[in-house]
């Protein structure tokens, strides 16, 4: 399969979001065949979903991988389940979701994974973040990149997310 670069969304809003956040981008990096090359900004963003949950944290992380797609999946599952992570409800609160966005050019549309993922394109809290990492990633269907997704987001009244911090 060679060399992808993919891009991991990372969102939390149980416990110590930002150490989970931590540990995870390096418990992946450790993996054989996954290096990490990017690692974005962490933004506090209001939860989607249930109401009464704690505001998020979130992040996007470009890696580069031989790994197979449905490969790291199954690992990101991994580690999301060694960190407390608890499929309750959909949208519901967590200590960690890790997404895959994006997998180099490849388009897969499957019942356990789509990718570019499905929302990637109508949510501010993904393309904020994917811009810090790589703002010209072009969508395959879309034929824009992350950054015309984000202005497009901005220019239909969805607001900018306030500045990230590091991390």
């Amino acid at each position: 399969m060679g060399l992808n670069r993919a891009h991991i969304a990372l969102g939390g809003n149980l416990g110590d979001v930002k150490q989970t956040f931590i540990q995870a981008r390096s418990e992946l990096n450790a993996v054989g065949g996954v290096k990490l090359l990017k690692s974005s900004k962490l933004y506090r963003t209001r939860p989607v979903g249930p109401a009464g949950q704690p505001d998020y944290l979130n992040a996007v992380i470009e890696i580069e991988t031989s790994i197979k797609p449905d490969t790291l999946l199954t690992l990101l599952h991994r580690i999301e389940d060694a960190h407390g992570r608890i499929r309750a409800e959909q949208w519901g609160a967590r200590t960690l979701d890790l997404d895959i966005l994006t997998y180099g050019d490849i388009q897969i549309d499957g019942e356990a994974l789509t990718i570019p993922h499905l929302m990637i394109s109508k949510r501010m809290f993904v393309l904020c973040p994917l811009c810090d990492v790589d703002s010209n990633w072009q969508h395959p269907l879309l034929k824009v990149t992350a950054e015309q997704m984000m202005n497009q987001l901005i220019a239909s009244g969805e607001p900018p997310l306030p500045e990230g911090e590091r991390w």
